[in-house]
């Protein structure tokens, strides 16, 4: 009998000694004030330009925490990426209240702390969950440069050039605000594409678009009829050749001759959607959590899918020079070949 009352009273310490400890972090995920950084951004004239993409992130689980250790082991790998973009979704459920809301430590702040994402700027779109809570909170975030300086999201819609290639930039990067169908502000985001990539403007040799809601998509969510009939026109006309979305809890990779790649990068943290397989001009799908990777230089542009364990499963690569169809363009590199696809 003694020695079953020392095990009692030893299991019994030691869970209190969990229990603390769990107290004590979350109290730090909560209350700790996250560290002002001096953020590393990529030289005006840099010949190469790589980055992380996810979108629906913000559960505050343990998947997004897997997800965002995933992405620092690939950057542990491959070198920091030189910024990160998230797709919208950014707190679930409801957004954020203010900008001194709780959820900034604990879904954002203090998740992606890893050394070599530390210190790079996220730039972010809305998703539908944000606008539920206070939509100009995570934009004031941005311009007040609270928190650790990394949050950026200047406004509903912005842009950002990366780089350089022979004079002119090698990355432009459209941020639009894609949860408000109404026919006028869908001629406001369109115009404001018109905008960034002006004839008058110097022309970038990449050209992204960032959105929450994906154009094509064969999971859950599936077509926005809205935003294919009043900004893909926009998308074909300014020759962009990238279109980052979330949404969909999945990853995924579509290609339609005419229009731009379509990349599905929605599976940053929150609970995974089925999505379909062996679809026309479904190149790759997975319902999986993790992130893309996107490299650009001169030549061409990578795009790679990863896990939450920072396993890739599948690269694909576009030569700039490509004249073909965007079908016959995109090609699987030989990493992609080498993990089987």
């Amino acid at each position: 009998m003694p020695i079953i009352r020392e095990i009692r009273i030893r299991l019994a310490l030691l869970v209190g000694v969990v229990f603390l400890g769990a107290l004590a972090t979350l109290a730090y995920l909560l209350f700790a004030a996250p560290t002002r950084v001096q953020l590393v951004e990529p030289a005006a004239d840099a010949s190469r330009i790589s980055f992380f993409a996810l979108g629906d992130q913000g559960s505050g689980g343990l998947k997004q925490w897997e997800i965002a250790r995933g992405m620092e082991r690939v950057a542990e790998r491959a070198g920091a990426p030189d910024f990160v973009a998230l797709l919208g979704d950014n707190f679930y459920s409801h957004g954020v209240r203010s900008t001194r809301d709780k959820r900034w430590n604990w879904k954002f702040e203090n998740v992606y702390i890893g050394n070599k994402l530390v210190n790079i700027p996220f730039y972010a779109v809305l998703g539908n969950h944000d606008v539920e809570g206070n939509a100009e909170a995570q934009i004031q975030y941005s311009r007040k440069h609270a928190g650790s300086g990394r949050w950026q999201m200047p406004g509903h819609s912005y842009s950002k050039d990366f780089g350089m290639d022979s004079g002119h930039p090698l990355l432009r990067v459209v941020f639009i605000d894609t949860n408000d169908l109404t026919r006028e502000k869908m001629a406001k985001q369109a115009r404001f594409m018109e905008e960034a990539f002006s004839p008058s403007a110097q022309q970038p040799t990449w050209r992204i678009v960032v959105g929450h809601h994906p154009f094509r998509n064969f999971g859950k969510h599936g077509e926005a009829p809205e935003l294919v009939s009043a900004l893909l026109p926009v998308l074909q006309k300014l020759q962009v050749d990238l279109y980052l979305a979330g949404h969909d809890h999945d990853q995924q990779l579509i290609v339609r001759d005419g229009e731009p790649v379509y990349v599905i990068s929605g599976g940053g943290g929150q609970s995974l959607y089925g999505v379909a397989k062996e679809q026309p001009g479904l190149l790759f799908s997975r319902s999986q959590h993790g992130f893309a990777k996107i490299v650009v230089d001169s030549s061409r542009m990578l795009v790679a899918f990863y896990d939450g364990h920072a396993r890739m499963a599948a690269e694909y690569a576009v030569e700039r020079s490509c004249t073909k169809s965007a079908s016959a363009c995109l090609q699987p590199t030989v990493a992609s070949r080498s993990n089987g696809r």
